[in-house]
């Protein structure tokens, strides 16, 4: 349960931690919003709180804060679920086990590449070749007596050049325009306002389902479940999210994201970011050359296939989707196969080698 005391507090003693994360994310989307640059909410905050970051600043963004922006997403996205999801969901089968082979395929060299190349030991090497999953990976690397601090900056360089790398291709290989869309188009002054009571109550009632679940990211699949499930059956057709509201959401998620290099002295882990570095556009890569082949075999869209087998970022790249008009509910279900697959995999088949 929120202690909002607690919170409070804590804000109010990194008041100034916190304006300057915002600030220095905030001027980074209007910048890439100027540019015309895909994502400039999210990728702007990324770029700009990254490099301050990497320079030295002390960059923070408290997790509920973050938390809440992942509910604004799963709410706008759960809108845009179509009520004909269940018809598309049995076409999907075999794209799933798609992405799960990929994953399969993916870790043995990966941890080859570090052993060999990083010189890094087996147990790091192996949570930091997972395709995703950075918390788990992080939390379970160090109960097994791996080098948690390794294994957070390799997978923290691959969510960052995921969400970084992916959008750009889209807009020089895949014609892709940016169109500053933010949203759905929605504001304020048209919501109306029992539309987004509804849709408010709904979203924190997903959440709070979804925590004591352990679902993984709860602050995104709890709201994006349970206003889905409405959507499905034909309610809350005339809520949206208001365009306002989405732009600080993910000025507040890139901001976060590039925090994750918060105390990283690029001197010493140069050699470290550099190796996550490289696999992480090896994993991209393969990944592409997966989502095309079976683009090949089940017909599938290659847009929604890239994104669903990209390799981290599972919220960044919902909205990446979102922006391109690819099917939500074809993304969620792959990334979070994906996702529940690693997290589920990799502890059971090292415990299995460990024997």
């Amino acid at each position: 349960m929120f202690n909002l005391r607690e919170k409070y507090l804590e804000v109010l003693s990194r008041r100034n931690q916190l304006f300057l994360t915002l600030s220095i994310g905030l001027i980074g989307s209007l910048l890439f919003s100027a540019l015309s640059l895909p994502l400039p909410w999210l990728l702007g905050a990324l770029f700009t709180s990254t490099i301050s970051t990497l320079s030295g600043l002390k960059l923070w963004v408290p997790t509920w804060l973050r938390a809440n922006s992942l509910l604004v997403l799963g709410a706008l996205f759960g809108t845009s679920v179509s009520p004909d999801f269940i018809d598309n969901a049995s076409q999907w089968i075999g794209s799933i086990l798609g992405v799960i082979l990929y994953v399969v395929l993916v870790i043995p060299p990966l941890i080859y590449y570090y052993i060999k190349l990083a010189h890094l030991d087996f147990k790091t090497a192996y949570f930091s070749s997972a395709p995703g999953g950075l918390i788990p990976m992080a939390i379970l690397g160090e109960e097994m007596g791996a080098d948690v601090r390794t294994i957070t900056l390799i997978q923290s360089s691959r969510i960052i050049l995921t969400v970084a790398i992916i959008p750009f291709a889209f807009v020089i290989f895949g014609g892709y325009e940016p169109t500053g869309k933010i949203g759905t188009g929605g504001s304020f002054a048209t919501l109306n306002f029992v539309d987004g009571i509804c849709l408010l109550f709904v979203a924190i009632a997903g959440y709070i389902i979804a925590r004591p679940l352990k679902i993984p990211s709860p602050s995104l699949m709890g709201p994006l479940a349970a206003v889905t499930l409405l959507s499905i059956m034909g309610e809350l057709n005339n809520a949206e999210v208001p365009d306002l509201l989405v732009a600080i959401a993910q000025c507040i998620i890139g901001a976060s994201i590039g925090a994750m290099f918060n105390g990283v002295q690029p001197r010493v882990v140069a050699k470290t970011l550099f190796h996550g570095s490289v696999t992480s556009i090896i994993i991209i890569v393969f990944g592409c050359f997966c989502a095309y082949l079976t683009h090949s075999i089940l017909g599938l869209p290659l847009n929604a296939l890239i994104l669903g087998f990209a390799p981290g970022g599972f919220p960044e790249m919902v909205l990446v989707g979102f922006a391109l008009g690819v099917d939500i509910a074809f993304l969620v279900a792959h990334q979070l196969s994906r996702y529940l697959f690693v997290t589920i995999f990799i502890p059971i088949s090292i415990k299995a080698m460990k024997k």
